[in-house]
Formats: structure tokens, C-alpha cells, sequence
């Protein structure tokens, strides 16, 4: 297989399957928090669950089709990407494992305070947070955009005084921002 066909944009295939995942990845917590935004809007209209459900399985039928496309081609076996790879894996696991503590802590103290509507947004701002690291690891600037998006966001919802309101959405600018981001890996990774 030539060179050209290894790399698609300077990226080597393993990262462009690691993009395609990440795609997935959005696209289902872009689910979870669409349905959460959803399901407490006491003024929802019946069709919108549904079609928002269909538009994240055919996100996600995107995101398997196009890491299904991209079997055929034969990975990148340097081993310094190797290596790299398996250092920008751990460093992951180290900032997802603080995220996870962070918004496990914070969800603890506001329970405790009588504040558990402000779980969300918490974490939602955690998660923002949470991509500007992951921009300079994985090398996909993206990501700051998606940071950045999602703490403007967050920001921007709370000068909604209604508080379900806010909910809403906040739960709904979480979708569009991992959506969109998914929407533009996919574009970006094409094949």
C-alpha cells in the first residue's frame, strides 16, 4: 500500500481511528445528555425523544461505518508512534480518572448542601474543562473548541433565570458541541 494511502491529512491511520472512536464516544454522551435535557422538559412534545434518539443512531452509524471503512487499510507499525500512543493513552486515563473524581467530589458536596440541580452544570463544566488537555495530548485542536464551546455555554446558561430552563438547555448545548465536534471528526477523517 503506497505512503499517500497510510496517512489521510498527516495523521497516520491509528489516529484517525482513534478519532473516528472519539467521534463515537461524543456521539453518545451527546445522546446521554440530549435525553437527560429531554426527559425533565415538562413541556416536551412527543416526536422530539424519538428524533433525537434516531439523529444519535445515525451519528453512531456514521461513526461504525467509517471505522468499518477504515479496516482495510494496513496500520502504521512505527514504533515511536507506538510508544507515543501508548503515552497519550495513559495520560487519558489520568486526566479522565481526575474528571471522574472531580465530578464525583462536587456531586457529593452539593448532595449534601441541598444542591443536587446544580450537579449538571458542574459537571458539564468539568467535562469543558476536561478537553483542553486533550487537545494538546491527542494533537487535535478541535478539541480546544469543544472546551471552549462547552464553558462558554455553560456560562451562557446560567444567566437563564429559570432553573429547568437552564437545564434544558445546557443539556441541549452539551448535544449540539459533542455532536458538532463528532460531525467534524467524521468530516475530517473521511475516507
Amino acid at each position: 500500500m503506497a505512503a499517500a494511502q497510510l496517512r489521510i491529512d498527516g495523521a497516520s491511520i491509528t489516529q484517525v481511528r482513534g478519532l473516528l472512536a472519539g467521534a463515537a464516544i461524543f456521539t453518545v454522551f451527546g445522546a446521554l445528555w440530549v435525553v437527560m435535557a429531554l426527559i425533565h422538559w415538562s413541556a416536551r412534545p412527543g416526536w422530539c425523544l424519538p428524533a433525537a434518539l434516531m439523529a444519535a443512531i445515525t451519528l453512531l452509524g456514521l461513526c461504525i461505518a467509517s471505522l468499518s471503512a477504515s479496516r482495510h487499510i494496513r496500520r502504521d507499525d512505527n514504533p515511536l508512534a507506538f510508544a507515543a500512543g501508548k503515552q497519550a493513552g495513559m495520560l487519558f486515563g489520568i486526566i479522565f480518572g481526575i474528571e471522574a473524581g472531580l465530578i464525583a467530589l462536587c456531586a457529593m458536596v452539593l448532595a449534601h448542601r441541598g444542591l443536587e440541580l446544580w450537579i449538571p452544570i458542574v459537571a458539564a463544566l468539568i467535562i469543558g474543562i476536561h478537553f483542553l488537555p486533550l487537545a494538546k495530548i491527542f494533537q487535535v485542536p478541535l478539541y480546544y473548541g469543544t472546551g471552549v464551546l462547552m464553558v462558554l455555554g455553560v456560562a451562557g446558561c446560567l444567566i437563564i433565570p429559570d432553573f429547568a430552563l437552564r437545564l434544558l438547555c445546557m443539556g441541549l448545548m452539551m448535544t449540539a458541541v459533542l455532536w458538532g465536534s463528532a460531525l467534524v471528526l467524521l468530516w475530517q477523517t473521511r475516507l
